[in-house]
């Protein structure tokens, strides 16, 4: 039998570490029946645009919903979803409907620095996770995802670099992906800002983010014409939410 709603979600935020989250939401949608999945989504969904801790570290584990889908099994969002729609459960919907790329493609990525086009990308990943060198200074400009990923993952970067990776433009899918399962900065406001603000960004990820956003955030987003549709739908559907639980 599922878990009730709410303490399905506040079960999962309690766990340590984002990708043990992730893996018991996998267990959950490949075990439960998509209704009971489906409000259990919403209920998370519904706490973290409330901004309540416990929903948003559950959501947090479903930034990557393309992976989230190969470990739950095929087809089995897309009955969730179906589950979400007939039960009109908004926050489920919120979080599963696929709303398209980018407004902005970045699949060549950034201009190559040729002081770091020099080096072959065995060295350049080694550096990545290495001391900080003048070299490693310059890696956060590498157009290739899979220097990114092992930069994230050194525990020498600084918080204002990671702001500066997330906010390039142009910027490589793959690297918003690295950044959604980077456990030690997806967390961190300045960042998630900058993945909101970034017009590069899949709207996938975005909306799940705007979620825990203050509302004067919510209120830019919603009327930056340089974003995704979605993603300014998404910031109306959080602020249109948010009024009502005051209204509650």
């Amino acid at each position: 039998m599922a878990l009730n709603a709410t303490r399905h979600y506040r079960r999962i935020a309690a766990l340590a570490g984002l990708e043990v989250r992730r893996a018991l939401w996998a267990e959950a949608i490949r075990s439960e029946s998509p209704p009971d999945t489906a409000r259990n989504l919403d209920a998370a969904v519904r706490a973290a645009a409330r901004r309540e801790p416990a929903g948003l570290a559950a959501v947090l584990a479903l930034l990557d919903v393309d992976d989230l889908s190969r470990r739950a099994g095929p087809g089995r969002l897309a009955q969730v979803l179906d589950a979400a729609r007939r039960l009109d459960l908004d926050g489920a919907m919120f979080l599963l409907e696929f709303p398209g790329r980018p407004v902005r493609s970045g699949e060549l990525g950034p201009p190559p620095d040729p002081a770091v086009e020099a080096h072959t990308l065995g060295l350049r990943k080694a550096a990545a996770r290495g001391l900080r060198t003048p070299l490693l200074e310059r890696l956060l400009t590498d157009p290739d995802p899979r220097v990114v990923r092992e930069l994230l993952r050194n525990p020498r970067l600084r918080e204002a670099e990671v702001v500066a990776l997330a906010s390039r433009r142009p910027a490589r899918l793959a690297v918003f992906g690295h950044l959604a399962r980077a456990e030690a900065w997806i967390v961190r406001p300045a960042v998630q800002r900058a993945v909101v603000r970034n017009p590069f960004a899949p709207p996938r990820l975005v909306r799940p983010l705007l979620l825990g956003q203050p509302r004067p955030l919510l209120e830019e987003v919603a009327q930056d014409k340089g974003l995704h549709p979605a993603v300014r739908d998404g910031a109306l559907r959080i602020l249109a939410w948010r009024r009502e639980g005051d209204q509650a």
